[in-house]
């Protein structure tokens, strides 16, 4: 009697829980098959969506050739008395050595007598500064240059003393 109360204990904790027992009698003995369920899994998530990182938004800059905080030859105007960085084609050089000061320019932009062009002068005492002659190095070169700009009788110039002062573009 304790096997069938056993039995029908274990039979009524199944059915609680498991899904529908199979009962088998066997010589009159009860057998409670009872098959395991799978465990109960939850199902996987699906993997979160990439996250792109944000396109950073740049301004958009002009195209150009001059080095950054430099300004054209033709603009050198807006920074009279002031240390800056000039770019120009050189379109003509000349040394004068017979003239006092013995002087070397660079004119960029436009040549000599044009008062519009803006003129690099390297003046004879300073020439043994540079490895080669300015006049011949520079000549069809395009240049930054980088000193004070100033005013000699309505042309604009800079005054350089040394190679460093000069870029080549």
């Amino acid at each position: 009697m304790l096997k069938h109360t056993i039995a029908l204990v274990a039979l009524l904790v199944c059915v609680a829980c498991c899904p529908p027992p199979t009962v088998q009698v066997v010589e009159r003995t009860v057998i409670v098959v009872v098959t395991a369920t799978p465990t109960y899994q939850p199902p996987i998530p699906p993997p979160p969506p990439a996250i792109t990182p944000p396109t950073p938004t740049r301004t958009p800059t002009p195209t150009t050739s001059l080095p950054f905080s430099c300004v054209s030859w033709q603009d050198a105007g807006a920074y009279l008395n002031q240390g800056k960085c000039v770019c120009g084609a050189v379109v003509r050089t000349t040394y004068s050595p017979g003239t006092t000061g013995q002087p070397t320019y660079l004119d960029l932009g436009r040549a000599y007598p044009d008062p519009s062009r803006f003129s690099v002068v390297i003046w004879g005492n300073q020439r043994g500064n540079f490895p080669s002659a300015p006049e011949t190095y520079y000549r069809n070169k395009t240049i930054c240059v980088t000193g004070t700009i100033k005013d000699y009788r309505g042309t604009l110039e800079m005054e350089v003393r040394t190679p460093a002062q000069i870029q080549v573009r």
